[in-house]
């Protein structure tokens, strides 16, 4: 439990101080659970500080451990709560100090300046830690990165930042409560790992048809255009396209547009032959746009020639396979797709290409 609050208070502290101050983490925390004592290595811009953190649960004396003060540049006292009185106490005193509930005091002299934040007025949480789910929109730059890996597994957290663009507080608070859920595991000498793929996507599956899909933009389309039947007269007809007209012109002009679905599932193992094709696009106003200058864009809910899919973040775009005719999402994205379709056909067609997605 204390590493769990450890883990908390690094992110309070990146949320309230480093992030105000323009500071980035440079590390992964450094924890030492039994004697409650968190090491964090920040970038100022102009050096490299160390700051260190020690977790009471009652703040009994003002001042942090002499041993932490020796071997960090800044020393800052946690608790679960730190009461008006007693944090002005800690200001008076110039420690800095911080609580769960996001009451804290911070203050760093570097030459003749000084930086001083300060924040009080939440009330105490009796204790509770707020929740950190293992599956969130944010958590699904870590679950499709760790899900697209070889072997399912990233060497250090660092990478996953590298990867993912996710700050690494939050990459630590997704990682620990999905270590906490048994579904990865991982030490300061091994790598982040998937315990088990199969339930892994089954449980990021449940949670993106429950929570995800209801908000994904989703929206089919007829693609036409205006042809000339008769020279002399110009009298025009309307000639209905094929969906393969519309992608083309998509995934060439958009970097972040992919063949999903049925279509992207077939090149590699077929099932079904729907003449309908899905494309994920970063921007459904800028995909529209693409379209019109070329076709007559006719949206429908029925038999539709085209269906755009604007993802909840860019997540989906994560392992796209550029190779073939189309570019086509990941496998894993692809299934996710299927299982959210429409057409019960599709959903049918997710279940037998699963195997395919985890590549086993």
């Amino acid at each position: 439990m204390k590493r769990e609050r450890l883990y908390n208070i690094a992110t309070l502290l990146k949320e309230k101080v480093f992030d105000v101050l323009g500071w980035e983490l440079k590390e992964e925390p450094v924890i030492k659970e039994t004697e409650g004592i968190l090491f964090l290595m920040v970038e100022t811009g102009k050096k490299v500080l160390t700051v260190g953190v020690e977790y009471r649960k009652a703040l009994l004396r003002a001042m942090p451990s002499s041993s932490l003060q020796d071997e960090a540049d800044i020393v800052v006292v946690a608790a679960p709560h730190i009461g008006h009185a007693q944090l002005e106490r800690l200001k008076a005193n110039n420690v800095n100090a911080i609580d769960e509930t996001g009451n804290y005091y911070f203050s760093y002299r570097s030459g003749k300046d000084r930086m001083f934040l300060y924040e009080f007025g939440h009330k105490s949480k009796a204790a509770r830690l707020p929740r950190i789910d293992a599956f969130s929109p944010k958590a699904g730059y870590v679950v499709m990165s760790l899900l697209t890996a070889e072997r399912f597994e990233i060497s250090t957290m660092r990478e996953l930042q590298a990867k993912t663009g996710v700050s690494l507080s939050g990459i630590f608070s997704i990682c620990e409560a999905m270590k906490r859920n048994n579904l990865i595991d991982y030490s300061k000498s091994l790598p982040i790992r998937v315990l088990n793929p199969s339930r892994f996507l089954d449980e990021w599956a449940a949670y993106y048809k429950q929570r995800l899909a209801p908000k994904l933009n989703r929206q089919g389309y007829l693609i036409s255009v205006k042809k000339i039947v008769d020279e002399e007269s110009r009298e025009s007809a309307i000639q209905h396209l094929d969906w393969r007209e519309g992608a083309s012109v998509l995934l060439d002009q958009m970097p972040k547009s992919t063949l999903t679905g049925v279509q992207a599932a077939q090149s590699v193992s077929r099932f079904y032959a729907l003449e309908v094709g899905e494309i994920l696009v970063s921007n459904m106003h800028e995909a529209e746009r693409e379209l019109t200058r070329q076709f007559i864009l006719t949206p429908t809910s029925r038999n539709p020639d085209l269906i755009l899919i604007e993802p909840y973040n860019s997540s989906s775009f994560i392992g796209i396979n550029e190779e073939g005719q189309f570019r086509t999402a990941h496998p894993i994205q692809i299934y996710l797709d299927l299982l959210m379709s429409n057409d019960p056909r599709a959903n049918e067609f997710a279940e037998i290409y699963r195997e395919k997605a985890l590549g086993y």
